[in-house]
């Protein structure tokens, strides 16, 4: 009798001690059949033709667009010589004050720059592409949460999200159709 509730309290514990997930879901509007969208993922090329296939199979219009559409070779920079690119001063107390402000102002140009590269890319896509909705979705295998929201390009609206805890019966297919379902109600 002792020995069952000993296990009986073992396996009690593990059960508290293991996280549950918990869905989040909000919805402002829905995203019906027939949105001309572009969905964005951080996953291989074959994973993404499974998403967007699911999309395309739902009669939504996909449009085609990568993240790496996002930036260009001017973007990238080269440094062949990091001499030319050192900031050069001796470290007293009288010069740490300019050497603070000189990294300051390297940050918040590159911060500034960055927002601003943001907002031309989001309104090239409503603009040049014609989309109306912006997916961003990350797919996780199961035990874990994956996500996906979307963007309103007409106002930048984050319009509807929803992090879904994915279930062992859960396939990349079956994951993808919930949030396509979700997100269409």
């Amino acid at each position: 009798m002792k020995k069952i509730c000993i296990v009986t309290l073992i396996v009690y514990i593990s059960f508290l001690s293991c996280a549950t997930k918990k869905g989040v879901v909000a919805r402002k509007i829905a995203i019906t059949p027939g949105s001309r969208i572009v969905v964005i993922a951080n996953h291989t090329n074959n994973i993404k033709n499974v998403i967007i296939a699911r999309f395309m199979n739902k009669n939504y219009s996909v449009k085609a667009f990568n993240a790496s559409d996002l930036y260009t070779i001017e973007d990238v920079y080269d440094v062949k010589d990091f001499k030319k690119v050192a900031y050069m001063q001796p470290l007293k107390n009288d010069n740490m004050l300019s050497f603070e402000k000189a990294v300051e102002n390297i940050y918040k140009l590159h911060i500034y720059n960055y927002e601003l590269s943001k907002a031309e890319a989001l309104s090239d896509m409503r603009t040049k592409y014609g989309t109306q909705y912006l997916i961003l979705m990350e797919l996780k295998d199961w035990q874990k949460v994956s996500w996906a929201r979307a963007i309103d390009l007409t106002n930048m609206e984050v319009v509807w999200v929803e992090n879904y805890p994915a279930q062992y019966k859960d396939t990349l297919e079956t994951v993808v159709d919930h949030f396509i379902a979700s997100m269409s109600k």
